[in-house]
């Protein structure tokens, strides 16, 4: 009996063993936790020298080399610059110069290394003899290590009068004429009395330290066209800070176009492009697109779509383009190619452009249904967020929220404050992210890489939306009511760790009602996984004692089905 008891017990066992694993198997899969640990980090050493020591030049370009899998080193943070304290440019060269040895490629900021940043730049005045010790120092940099690729960039001024120059009105009066002074420049016709009165709004030598700063720049331009010509720098991208439709810098910007041209120097070397502080995170995706395609694999294929075709011509604020060439643009110095046909693309950059002014907020529940039914074909979406008066009332992604669109399926996200950061950035976490999955050799590196760039994407959802749209004004706010009138300047003895604990609490909240979204819950496809994410793990505080932009860190709990 108890032998028979005994096989009894052995086949029911045997039994549910073949009901569970071999003809019932999902009771094996569960939600399992993705691995937040890159692969390969030490495979690759990128050298980066940031244009300055805030979150977009750094940390952005340092997380989206975790999502190809490669290590970003930055320069020690004694040496960088600190808000309107400039960095320690001997220092920065000493440190370059020791640890170039040891690296694959160098990303270098010439603002960086010359002025201490991008704000000691504004007013740096750039002597002949800098541009020469400059010239000298990267030279023997390149000599010291020639089998490391020196990928340089330089930021042309922006049209708006340096600080130094006191007095908003004569600023102003200054602007204005500057503006017309770029029209006449190109031919167009201008008032000449106009242009007389304006001379009189601000006192001549105005007018000289403003006009010799575009000189001084050209110059230093020049030089670094001239190391690209010599093989130097392996690659060259001078970006446009805060471009304006006309300008002194335009005029300029077209001289070093005619000497680009005239040493034959292709795209593909040496750029002019529109923007600044996605630049460097921008130079990062096209090492990585350069690396794809010398394994023998196409360049990346992009389809460019707008919530509505009249958001393509529209030129929005700091921009001297409009949102088509400037995405254009982006496409051709990342190395990747504009698909005019949706069918053999890689992923789609689409472009929302919201504006109050213009009426386009009737195209934001059509797009959502464009988006949702895109991503659920499995098609990558890239999404740019623009808003022209930078309100949350103007942006996508709360109807993307409202009408449970899987959010977390996106490619990539970005509603940065100009139409050229947004879109770089976004276009350069979609690229990242496609290189990663292209090289990825096992199942490990495709979860890894899928942590880092969900981790990214959690990022700009929280700071460009939940943060710059929302929290940033309801903190602002508050310390206005509190007596303090220049929130721009936070006090960092008396108001930053209240400015702080503000920011975390609003944000918080804000993040954990989104948390409990559809939106935000559903579970979404990657290629061939399955996951969902369960927590943002977000913390924040202000990295310069101003409320304009934030250090945020994510560490996201996501889990995969399997």
């Amino acid at each position: 009996m108890k032998q028979e008891l005994s096989i009894t017990t052995v086949f029911l066992i045997v039994a549910l063993l073949l009901f569970h694993f071999v003809f019932h198997p999902t009771y094996a899969r569960e939600w399992l936790a993705l691995s937040s640990v890159p692969m390969n980090a030490g495979e690759r050493r990128i050298l980066l020298v940031p244009l300055d020591s805030r979150p977009p030049c750094r940390e952005f370009v340092v997380n989206g080399g975790k999502i190809v899998g490669w290590n970003v080193i930055t320069p020690p943070t004694e040496y960088m610059d600190y808000y309107s304290m400039a960095g320690d440019t001997r220092a920065l060269r000493d440190w370059l110069a020791r640890e170039a040895g040891n690296a694959d490629a160098v990303i270098l900021s010439v603002d960086q290394l010359l002025s201490g940043g991008l704000l000691a730049a504004r007013e740096a005045h750039i002597s002949a003899e800098d541009i020469k010790r400059l010239a000298d120092d990267l030279r023997a940099l390149h000599a010291a290590h020639p089998a490391v690729p020196l990928h340089a960039f330089y930021i042309l001024p922006r049209a708006i009068p340096q600080d130094g120059l006191e007095g908003w009105r004569e600023r102003r009066a200054l602007l204005s004429y500057a503006s017309l002074l770029g029209r006449a420049g190109e031919g167009l016709p201008v008032d000449a009395a106009e242009m007389e009165r304006l001379r009189g709004e601000f006192p001549p030598d105005y007018l000289q330290r403003y006009l010799a700063h575009f000189d001084e720049s050209t110059a230093l331009a020049t030089m670094l066209i001239d190391l690209t010509e010599e093989g130097v720098l392996t690659r060259l991208v001078l970006g446009q800070d805060d471009g304006e439709e006309y300008s002194v810098g335009n005029l300029k910007k077209a001289e070093l176009s005619a000497l680009l041209a005239q040493k034959n120097i292709t795209p593909d070397r040496a750029m002019i492009v529109h923007g600044a502080d996605e630049i460097a995170l921008s130079m990062l995706t096209r090492i990585a697109v350069d690396e794809l395609r010398a394994s023998g694999k196409d360049a990346p294929r992009i389809s460019l779509r707008y919530a509505d075709e009249a958001m393509g011509g529209m030129v929005f604020p700091f921009m001297a383009v409009s949102n088509d060439a400037t995405a254009r643009e982006k496409i051709i110095m990342l190395g990747a190619v504009c698909a005019e046909d949706t069918e053999n693309d890689d992923l789609t950059l689409y472009i929302s452009a919201g504006d109050s002014n213009a009426d386009t907020l009737g195209t934001r529940a059509p797009t959502a249904a464009a988006i949702r039914d895109m991503m659920a074909r499995g098609v990558p979406v890239a999404l740019v967020d623009l808003s022209r008066h930078f309100h949350a009332e103007e942006t996508l992604l709360p109807i993307l929220i409202e009408k449970n669109v899987p959010v977390n399926a996106l490619t990539a996200y970005a509603g940065w404050n100009t139409a050229s950061n947004a879109i770089g950035t976004a276009l350069s976490e979609a690229l990242l992210y496609h290189c990663a999955m292209q090289r990825a050799a096992s199942n490990e590196e495709r979860e890894a890489y899928t942590y880092a760039n969900l981790a990214f994407l959690t990022g700009r959802i929280a700071e460009d939306e939940f943060y710059l749209k929302e929290t940033i004004d309801r903190v602002n706010n508050t310390l206005r009511i509190a007596g303090y009138r220049n929130t721009a300047d936070l006090d960092l003895t008396h108001n930053w760790r209240w400015a702080n604990d503000l920011l975390m609490h609003d944000l918080d909240r804000r993040i954990r009602s989104y948390e409990s979204t559809a939106a935000f819950r559903a579970p979404f496809q990657q290629g061939n996984m399955q996951l969902r994410l369960v927590r943002s793990n977000i913390t924040a505080y202000y990295p310069w004692p101003r409320t304009f932009e934030i250090r945020l860190e994510t560490q996201p709990i996501i889990e995969l089905y399997q």
